[in-house]
């Protein structure tokens, strides 16, 4: 995505600030009424009234009149007007300065990003409230006030943008003033928390700030995979288990989950039946130790920023964000796989900054601890953690190899590049090489790959072989096709897949649709490997397990084969019923849905916990006091407001983060920052999975959180300061 040449239009942009500067009224009229129809995107109703209520007309013989009064109908009633022409008024001088102050807000880099946002937007509040584009591509008034409402959305989106991107400029050519001559006492508790003791001080922070929350979680909260994940180690029959082709009858523990974490969590229920007989003491072992190691790689984070010479109010920003964001400490007391890889994958992405980093000059990077010694950007410790980073991605995750992969490719190119550069300049200067950038660093890093891989390899080859631990299943990685062969048959072949009749207003029964699209063979070979009797019934379009979970393991690399034909054969006779598909189960990573993210909660824990399933073998129950119930309340209160309140609710919508490291991965395409934007590869990378995976983002965040958890220190290590750092 490059610029044209600005200097190309110098001219014409030199004669709009001319005619603003000679004509501001009309520019500010102008603005206004742009701004008045971005507000439209907010205004209009998904569902238009029929103007059959208003004017007694035929739709049919009246045409064009009848669309224009479906139109007008769509829009906002005069009491949300108010709010929306008092929110234009508010937008005029944001709009006039873009549109008429600057003259360049049309560049790709601006358009092309808000194009896409007015997409999705449109889209995905259509998908949101229909499951379909219904809302965009139905009758000519509802396809008219879909190209108003993107046309809102586009204008807000430039307009956004363009100052999203002035403000980093900002950011990473100046230092934000802050100091003891101005902000007295609040300077000296900020250095002391973040600069003379820049990791314990966050540390202690950050524990302190989520106490309640470990305390009313007690012993630790329970989501859907938790149970069986423990008796997966226990031995005891579990839900992936039953279906599973297993390698020994006897032997229950399987790959569906990451094994690694299934023996962490389950030797931690296992020690605390030995030490002390209850296996709640073992799932608070294990909650208090994952609570420590959060807040201590957080810590370790912003610790990290310091060396960076990232300045003292951006590190207070990012300490805020982690303190009063209620995920963080709600997923630190969450027992799910999810949490220990989001904090190994955020030690890896520390230390591979820090290796792309390190071969460069930091020109006055560290201008606030003047006369101090310059710290060592990557010392020795730094190569533990950079193997405990790896090592930890790579078995927390089924398939989280491919994230130390391209960490580690990354920042091995980058120190083999420097050590050639320095070589090069030394030789040429006719001394020794400077020791500050070690040759071979990059063999280094190389090594702790290799150490990734051969681990890796056996563990799955050998080492789950020789004990009889099952792999997972093949289903994992065909939740794309699945979705789409059951939204086809829900909707070609409803009679058959098992699709409930409806009811009209007037009591008259509507059987499931049956077009004749799908043949007998057709259901025959789908039927081999997905259960067809009530396939169409399953379907939900956000989310794929209920379809995966009748995945047939005893299907042959035949019978799949032959599915793979069926399917495309399906998709020529609907391709939009695919797309559809596809669009259902992902749009809640680019549009903030209007349900509430998941919220793990203690009420929902006691009762994932008093199953009959888990209360069978162990005596799971959370802890009753009369100090848990009111940390409980306190926090529900604090995590409701944040879910309620005007744009701050944005914070727990998987799409404000995608779109975030959407504009800040713009936003280094347009500066050319390479070395910078390498270091985003891991953070897309786990969004590329996202979007391959079962869930909607509006379902389920903890899929993101990896991404969200690393997304503050990326953002300080690329943006802030970035001149002195990156250039």
């Amino acid at each position: 995505m490059k610029d044209p040449d600005l200097s190309t239009t110098a001219a014409r942009d030199a004669a709009r600030i001319v005619w603003f500067k000679r004509y501001p009224a009309k520019q500010t009229l102008i603005a206004f009424l742009l701004a008045l129809l971005a507000t439209t995107a907010f205004s209009i109703d998904p569902a238009p009234v029929s103007s059959n209520a208003v004017l007694a007309i035929d739709p049919k013989a009246s045409g064009m009149l009848y669309v224009c009064y479906e139109v007008l109908l769509s829009f906002a009633g005069h009491t949300d007007a108010v709010m929306l022409l008092a929110l234009a008024c508010l937008l005029t001088l944001p709009f006039r300065y873009v549109f008429f102050g600057r003259g360049d807000a049309w560049r790709p880099s601006v358009i092309l990003p808000s194009l896409f946002f007015a997409v999705c937007m449109v889209f995905g509040r259509s998908y949101d409230l229909t499951d379909s584009a219904e809302i965009v591509l139905g009758d000519k008034a509802r396809i008219i006030c879909a190209w108003i409402g993107g046309a809102g959305w586009m204008l807000l989106a430039v307009v956004a943008f363009y100052l999203a991107f002035e403000c980093l400029d900002w950011l990473s050519s100046r230092r934000i003033p802050f100091s003891e001559a101005h902000f007295g006492r609040v300077w000296r508790v900020a250095h002391a928390v973040l600069s003379v003791h820049p990791f314990a001080g966050p540390f202690l922070v950050l524990m302190i700030a989520w106490a309640p929350t470990l305390i009313a979680s007690l012993p630790g909260l329970f989501m859907g995979d938790t149970g069986a994940q423990i008796r997966q180690w226990f031995n005891y029959p579990n839900g992936t288990s039953d279906y599973l082709r297993l390698l020994n009858p006897n032997v229950l523990l399987n790959g569906h989950h990451p094994v690694v974490h299934t023996a962490i969590i389950g030797s931690c229920v296992q020690l605390g039946l030995s030490l002390f007989n209850s296996a709640n003491a073992g799932l608070a072992i294990y909650t208090c130790a994952q609570f420590v190691i959060t807040a201590a790689c957080m810590a370790y984070s912003i610790s990290s920023l310091r060396k960076l010479g990232v300045s003292l109010p951006v590190r207070g920003v990012i300490l805020l964000f982690f303190v009063f964001m209620p995920m963080f400490s709600n997923y630190a007391a969450l027992l799910t796989k999810d949490v220990l890889f989001a904090d190994a994958f955020l030690v890896l992405l520390v230390q591979t900054v820090k290796l792309v980093a390190c071969g460069l000059p930091r020109r006055d990077a560290n201008a606030e601890r003047a006369g101090e010694q310059r710290p060592v950007l990557f010392a020795r410790h730094d190569w533990l953690l950079l193997a405990l980073g790896a090592m930890g991605s790579t078995f927390l995750r089924n398939g989280g190899l491919v994230f130390p992969l391209a960490a580690c490719v990354i920042a091995a190119a980058f120190c083999a590049w420097d050590a050639h550069v320095a070589h090069r300049a030394a030789k040429q200067a006719g001394a020794a090489p400077s020791g500050a950038i070690p040759r071979f660093r990059w063999v280094g890093v190389l090594a702790v790959l290799a150490l990734c891989l051969a681990s890796n390899m056996y563990f799955t080859k050998v080492f789950m072989p020789a004990h009889d631990i099952t792999p997972g299943s093949k289903r994992e990685i065909l939740s794309i096709p699945f979705q789409q062969t059951a939204r086809f048959v829900q909707k070609h072949d409803g009679l058959n897949s098992g699709v409930n009749p409806t009811v009209k207003e007037d009591g008259t029964i509507v059987e499931a649709p049956c077009d004749g699209l799908v043949t007998d063979e057709e259901r025959a070979v789908i039927d081999r490997v997905l259960k067809y009797e009530n396939l169409g019934r399953r379907y939900n379009p956000d989310k794929s397990d209920a379809v995966k979970n009748c995945f047939n393991e005893y299907a042959s690399q035949e019978d799949i084969k032959a599915y793979f034909e069926v399917w495309a054969q399906m998709f020529k006779k609907d391709p939009g019923c695919y797309i559809s598909a596809l669009i259902n189960n992902y749009y809640g990573y680019f549009y903030p849905s209007a349900r509430d993210a998941w919220v793990y909660s203690t009420a929902r824990s006691a009762e994932i916990m008093a199953k009959p399933d888990n209360l069978k073998y162990f005596d799971f129950h959370p802890v009753d006091s009369k100090v848990v119930r009111w940390c409980d309340h306190l926090i529900n209160l604090y995590r409701v407001a944040v879910q309620r309140i005007p744009f701050i609710s944005l914070t727990m919508s998987s799409a404000t983060y995608v779109w975030i490291m959407i504009a800040v991965v713009v936003y280094l395409l347009r500066r050319h920052s390479w070395r910078a934007l390498a270091i985003w590869v891991p953070l897309l990378g786990v969004l590329a999975v996202c979007l391959i995976g079962p869930c909607n983002g509006s379902t389920y965040m903890r899929y993101l959180y990896p991404v969200i958890a690393c997304m503050p220190f990326a953002v300080g290590a690329t943006i802030t300061r970035s001149d002195l750092l990156w250039s």
